[in-house]
């Protein structure tokens, strides 16, 4: 990523440390560290959840291309209740974060973060040899229905909840384009336009949900993620059935087995 090293400074100033918002329904846990927008932990329990936030951030950091950082391990600095399924996922937190006040440039780093991981995730997708193979374990249901459980139909989901991302911000826009980073760089465009006119001083409420867009950068980045590392898992489970040879790790992740 361009300036990558720059951006992680701006981004990431920390004693070790790494700060945690907490999202919970009392099933599930999400943690969101704070200061690496759209890295995310997950866990049945609390401990269980932050015992994977070193990784998480290691990972971000090399995906990044960013000099190496002692960390030490998560500190909670949040905690938010809600009615939703956090345990497949579904959340709703606006962050102290997401409110703040930045200054262009380091908003124009975050949209750069959130373009990139973008083009990250259609690079894992074209790298990928066996797109409509089934993986029997992905197959369930969850609140939005039956989960993808193919990599095509992970990249559709992805692809798709770019324009409601958008759709937050209550501008009009033309949904007919398809091309996924095109249509990334249509809604970073849009966001950018609003930032230029409002800053992140504007909270959207839609469907009982509050946004600002600092957390529309976020959520983009972090829905990469996640689905990035569904891709990810099959593709390991496509090498350990001797189905393909290797994958590209292109985000970083490292997951094995």
């Amino acid at each position: 990523m361009t300036n990558s090293a720059r951006a992680t400074d701006l981004l990431f100033e920390s004693d070790g440390a790494i700060d945690v918002a907490v999202e919970t329904n009392g099933k599930g846990f999400m943690g969101f560290l704070v200061d690496l927008p759209g890295a995310f932990v997950r866990g049945e329990r609390e401990a269980e959840m932050l015992s994977k936030v070193v990784p998480e951030a290691q990972s971000y950091l090399r995906w990044l291309g960013a000099p190496h950082a002692d960390l030490s391990g998560g500190r909670v600095v949040e905690r938010h209740s809600c009615g939703l399924m956090v345990e497949d996922a579904d959340g709703e937190v606006l962050l102290k974060a997401d409110r703040s006040r930045v200054t262009g440039e380091k908003f124009q780093h975050l949209a750069e973060i959130a373009r990139h991981s973008g083009e990250t995730f259609v690079r894992l997708y074209h790298s990928s040899e066996l797109k409509d193979w089934v993986d029997a374990s992905r197959v369930r249901k969850t609140f939005y229905g039956d989960t993808p459980k193919t990599i095509q139909e992970i990249f559709d989901h992805v692809n798709g909840a770019q324009y409601y991302y958008l759709s937050r911000t209550g501008l009009p826009f033309d949904r007919r384009e398809k091309d996924f980073v095109k249509t990334r760089r249509f809604c970073l465009e849009r966001i950018g336009d609003l930032f230029r006119t409002n800053g992140n001083s504007v909270v959207y409420e839609v469907d009982g949900e509050s946004w600002t867009l600092l957390k529309l950068l976020r959520r983009f980045i972090w829905h990469d993620r996640i689905h990035g590392k569904a891709i990810t898992r099959i593709l390991s489970r496509q090498v350990r059935l001797g189905l393909i040879g290797r994958y590209e790790d292109a985000f970083r992740f490292g997951i094995e087995g």
